[in-house]
């Protein structure tokens, strides 16, 4: 069978079983399978594919129909330009979250602006890690920076490790700052807290809902449990002028700010849209 003739019937098992886009994920599971890129996929389609390698594909193909998320079904993913392992214990990274990354890169960029000396951020902490993908990143972002990752989920952090071999990530397991402890201080704070209402929960799609982990979106009745405990508690382990940045749902923005004033420490704050005009993030400085 030909790389074209294997892609086609790949893209058939998908597209039978309601994959949108049959074709495209169909070339993705055929390039893993094959271990090629897609260029060589391209130039190489009337090339004959490796037996076994169609195989597993196809096997792969039949997973994807059931509804299993592609991610998962490769076991791994791109987050920031990374090659990042995912499973079924973590969620998966998602484009929405990488504005998170940008938010402190910018942030960085101004305060390089105003003082050519600066290397903020000098420590970072990446709460509810998760895969560990905002402390992969940062490390590649910022050379000397310190990071501390934290989760509560034993599974997610044996992901984590796998993704945070940098010597400057630590990765600490417990309940939000409960895994930090007493004394430690951050410029930055980044999250990506389980922060989806649960009856939105209920309501995804079931390539959601259905694999990924409860535990990493249900953020209870209004999805303010953590994000609310995140924003009273983050003052007290920010260095001052510190930055807390955290993904959150379209439906709290009042929510939130609510929860900025009533804390009294911060000396600002702003809740983001992204580019899609949803409300995505809080951006807030002690």
């Amino acid at each position: 069978m030909t790389i074209i003739e294997a892609q086609r019937e790949i893209a058939k098992i998908l597209k039978e079983g309601g994959v949108e886009n049959a074709m495209n994920e169909a070339r993705f599971l055929l390039q893993d399978a094959l271990g090629c890129d897609s260029v060589q996929l391209v130039t190489g389609y009337r090339d004959y594919a490796c037996t076994s390698c169609v195989e597993t594909a196809f096997d792969w193909a039949k997973r994807r129909a059931a509804g299993e998320p592609m991610q998962y079904i490769l076991g791994h993913t791109d987050f920031m330009g990374l090659d990042i392992r995912v499973a079924p214990g973590v969620l998966i990274p998602r484009p929405e979250t990488e504005g998170l990354c940008e938010l402190l890169a910018n942030e960085a960029k101004v305060r390089k602006a105003a003082d050519p000396a600066s290397r903020w951020p000098a420590r970072i902490l990446d709460l509810c890690t998760g895969s560990g993908c905002i402390a992969a990143w940062a490390a590649s972002a910022f050379g000397d920076a310190k990071i501390v990752a934290a989760d509560l989920s034993e599974e997610a952090l044996a992901i984590a490790a796998e993704n945070c071999r940098n010597s400057r990530i630590e990765l600490r397991q417990g309940d939000l700052f409960g895994a930090v402890g007493d004394g430690l201080r951050f410029d930055a704070i980044l999250s990506n807290p389980p922060y989806i209402p649960s009856k939105t929960v209920d309501g995804l799609d079931a390539e959601v809902k259905d694999f990924e982990p409860r535990l990493a979106l249900d953020g209870g009745p209004e999805g303010m449990d953590l994000v609310a405990r995140i924003i009273r508690e983050a003052p007290e382990y920010l260095m001052p002028g510190g930055l807390l940045l955290m993904e959150i749902d379209d439906t709290q923005e009042e929510l939130v700010r609510s929860a900025c004033e009533e804390s009294g420490r911060y000396a600002s704050f702003e809740v983001l849209r992204d580019l899609a005009g949803k409300i995505r993030n809080l951006k807030a400085r002690i």
